[in-house]
């Protein structure tokens, strides 16, 4: 390759790395799907486009030289001595006041030459890397290295040796979104190269790939020179961003459950702190997501990383994460561990780290559909997975959300009825199934006959060892089940990454299909492990069962972060939660804007059957041949469109009131059917139709927190939902919200109740009930209809002038769908006092009651 020019001096420094105009946007494909270089288009000869010649500045991309095209890999010949690295003899750029010296033989460039990759040492001789996208530099030198109990590569590196061009790997894969897609495939393009460094007896690989919307590296083959384990003391790599940057980042959970906080450079600079990947970056002119890749598909013999700042510098550095402190274990299925941090990992000569990760993408849409995470894994096991028509996506009916008894076999019979009858191909039993264990087989059965699977939960505790899963798994193969959600792992470390391979591994055996929850973010093993449908690592709606997280703006923050690394179980509920203050086209919009191999509708199979939005979500699919982002900004807004190659569905959410055009040229020739689901004035769910063609512009005007689902189909779409119940002739209703609260009885939100509202935490003691007023015009015996919540057996007492009544063994169809029973009360002419409370225990939520006489 050419020489740089020789020492600039300090103006030039700072002049350097201008960013130039911005390229054409990335194809549009589904997440991880073929698009660009390597994908059916076609494709571009690596270095067709040029870099600057050896009169320009240093750190600016040059063309690969020796590269070759496609399909071809060249590495180092087996018999041919590898040659050494020198750095360049003058320094080049500053690392702070420290000097630079580039290390000018290991420039790597990505297959269309557009990214590349530089590497740099000080005066100590310690490395750093940096990273130019079309002459815009993304990342600032950064350090590499790691240091080791009796050994260090933080500096003194004096032996570093390379292949003599990097290798060319293109290579065609599945994932778990892939495989029943007809005619859909991800391809890994990208240019490797192994890095060789050596310090005494000590030896370290360096491995770096470049991808035409990525770079990525890690550390392999590391050796000590010494028999026995090793233990790595810190880890001293780091991300330098330009000082322009944007970024988008939570904070630390051991679940990955966090707020997304939009942060200027200065504000980083400031912070101080840990964050969970992935973390999103905008440098003005690139777009970039860091996360890593990679962390249990293989062997596992590294710990999973969290990105630190310290106050007073802007330096991302790559540290250990968290594990389960053993001081505050736990032994029960619903609980939740202490947490502290890795100080050390004990692993053994010849360990590997994850991938680092860079996405770099010239605008959103770009990284949306990078498919770099997901390239970095291993390639699957092909006997293994010989046949993979086992694997298939699909929308998963649930109880556990929406207050239905898990404990009880007939509420799960009664959600297989339901996904049976509306084409939902799963049903997931969550924590309490093991009650009716012995009629699980039973269930199965009866499920398969309706063409439904069932999905068992379990937790880690369970699943520690490679014996314990076979043990389970092949009896729950046995019994018919088809997919396992596992829960609780909560750590970085490696012991419980082992878990999560294990899981993915025996489950593919028992044709098994896996997905995560308290779990770390995915990070591409759905390559290697297609069976691996999703993971939760995301603050999600079940949150809302008990609060008003996560907030909407860090809902339109997910698909700008978290669902880019890998498939994101949100379990979205889809009907309005009203005490968020989203829209009802805010939430089914959820349904298309959040990607879920997997995708859990978490109200309950009682509450959907009257909802206008249910034959949307019926007919829509959880796996994408393409995905376009026609708009949005994390935070702000998105509008985004899916097809499954025959239909298309839109998807916009917004957190401040906006119009939004739509061009609708993405649709074929002829007329289609549009049913538009949107907010009235009120919030309100309705639905609009009417004939559109790719000549159309689709207007919205989308609220405050408001948004809509857009299904564009050639078909017709029945849209007829059952008739909620209505008023009863002949009884006066009163809403319970509007009586008079005592103790702890609170109002709370409940979409499915009337007016929205029911009243809770009534019972438990005689002080906490909820007092009515309610006037009849004559005296004599009248009926009391009472609508109440329970997702449990509970008691309820009815006490109407100074008598008592007390309603046994009350249950429900979960907290959040109000069912009626009745009792006969005595009134007086006038004004009377009903209150409803109890003494044993905590009653059924109430929503409201009606006082009358049947006609």
């Amino acid at each position: 390759m050419k020489k740089m020019n020789a020492i600039l001096g300090m103006l030039a420094l700072a002049a350097l790395l201008t960013a130039c105009g911005k390229s054409d946007p990335a194809s549009v494909q589904g997440p991880g799907v073929t698009g660009g270089p390597g994908s059916k288009q076609e494709q571009q000869e690596p270095g067709v486009t040029k870099g600057p010649d050896s009169q320009q500045e240093p750190g600016v991309t040059k063309g690969p030289d020796s590269q070759q095209g496609p399909g071809v890999t060249k590495g180092p010949d087996s018999q041919q001595e590898l040659p050494g690295v020198t750095k360049s003899n003058d320094w080049k750029r500053l690392y702070g006041t420290i000097r630079l010296y580039a290390l000018e033989e290991l420039d790597t460039f990505s297959p269309d030459g557009r990214i590349a990759a530089h590497f740099w040492q000080d005066e100590s001789d310690s490395l750093y890397y940096s990273v130019v996208s079309d002459k815009e530099e993304v990342i600032a030198p950064s350090k590499l290295g790691m240091m080791f109990v009796g050994g260090s590569f933080s500096g003194g590196i004096t032996g570093i040796t390379t292949q003599q061009s990097p290798e060319h790997i293109e290579q065609k894969y599945e994932t778990c979104l892939t495989v029943s897609l007809d005619d859909v495939e991800c391809v890994d393009n990208c240019m490797e190269r192994d890095i060789y460094l050596k310090k005494g007896d000590a030896k370290l690989t360096l491995a770096v790939r470049l991808y035409n919307d990525g770079f990525a590296f890690r550390y392999k083959d590391v050796d000590l020179g010494t028999d026995g384990p090793l233990t790595v003391l810190s880890e001293e790599s780091q991300i330098n961003l330009p000082e322009d940057a944007t970024t988008f980042a939570g904070g630390y959970s051991a679940t990955y459950e966090f707020d997304y906080n939009k942060r200027s450079y200065a504000e980083l600079k400031q912070h101080g702190g840990v964050f969970n990947t992935p973390l999103t970056a905008n440098t003005g002119g690139r777009w970039l997501l860091f996360s890593e890749s990679d962390v249990y598909a293989e062997k596992v013999s590294y710990c999973k990383s969290v990105l630190e700042t310290k106050g007073g510098s802007a330096a991302l550095s790559w540290k250990f994460g968290f594990r389960r402190d053993p001081e505050k274990e736990v032994y029960d299925d619903l609980s939740s561990p202490g947490h502290i941090r890795i100080t050390r990992v004990e692993t053994d000569n010849g360990f590997m780290t994850p991938w680092r990760v860079a996405i770099i993408a010239d605008d959103l849409n770009g990284l949306i559909n990078s498919p770099v995470i997901d390239s970095l894994c291993p390639a699957m096991d092909q006997e293994l997975f010989a046949d993979t028509s086992w694997i298939q996506p699909g929308k998963v009916a649930w109880s556990w959300w929406s207050g239905g008894d898990q404990h009880n076999y007939d509420v799960q019979v009664q959600h297989v009825d339901f996904a049976a009858k509306y084409g939902w191909e799963y049903c997931c039993l969550d924590a309490g199934w093991p009650t009716f264990e012995n009629r699980i087989e039973e269930l199965c059965t009866y499920a398969r006959d309706k063409g439904v699977g069932i999905i068992l939960w379990v937790n880690y505790l369970k699943l520690k060892t490679p014996e314990d899963i076979e043990k389970l798994f092949s009896q729950w193969s046995k019994w018919g089940v088809v997919g396992v959600k596992t829960d609780y792992f909560e750590s970085d470390d490696i012991e419980v990454l082992e878990s999560m391979h294990n899981v993915a591994e025996i489950g593919a055996k028992y044709r098994l299909m896996v997905y995560y929850h308290g779990c770390i973010n995915p990070c591409g093993e759905t390559r290697t492990y297609p069976n691996i449908m999703s993971s939760e690592a995301v603050l999600g709606e079940e949150f809302r069962k008990w609060s008003t997280a996560p907030e909407p703006e860090n809902c339109l923050m997910y698909p700008f972060t978290r669902n880019i690394t890998g498939s994101m179980d949100y379990t979205p509920a889809c009907i309005a939660i009203t005490k968020t203050g989203e829209s009802a086209g805010f939430s089914l919009a959820k349904a298309v804007v959040y990607e879920s191999a997997f995708q859990h509708f978490a109200s309950s199979a009682y509450s959907f059957p009257s909802f206008l939005g249910l034959p949307f979500l019926s007919k829509i699919p959880t796996a994408w041949s393409t995905t376009k982002l026609i708009d949005g900004y994390p935070g702000e807004h998105i509008t985004m469109m899916r097809s499954d190659g025959k239909d298309y569905y839109i998807g916009c959410m917004t957190l401040k009131k906006r119009d939004v055009s739509i061009a609708l040229d993405f649709l074929g020739e002829g007329s289609y059917h549009a049913y538009l689901y949107a907010d009235d004035e009120n919030g309100k769910l309705v639905l609009r139709e009417s004939q559109v063609t790719a000549a159309d512009t689709l207007e919205l005007l989308l609220m405050d927190i408001g948004g809509a689902a857009v299904l564009i189909t050639k078909e017709e779409l029945d849209t007829e939902v059952e008739t909620p119940e209505t008023d009863r002739e002949g009884f006066t209703y009163y809403e319970c919200e509007d009586g008079v609260l005592s103790g702890e009885a609170r109002i709370a939100d409940a979409g499915m109740c009337s007016g929205g509202k029911k009243v809770g935490y009534i019972g438990n003691g005689a002080g906490n009930a909820v007092e009515l007023t309610v006037e009849v015009e004559e005296d004599g015996t009248y009926e009391l209809l009472l609508y109440y919540c329970t997702g449990e057996s509970r008691n309820l007492t009815v006490t109407v002038g100074g008598e008592s009544s007390v309603l046994k063994n009350l249950t429900g169809r979960g907290f959040d769908m109000p069912v009626e029973t009745s009792v006969e009360v005595t009134l007086k002419k006038g004004k009377n006092t009903i209150t409803l409370g109890g003494t044993g225990g905590y009653a059924p939520d109430v929503d409201r009651i009606a006082i009358g006489r049947e006609e």
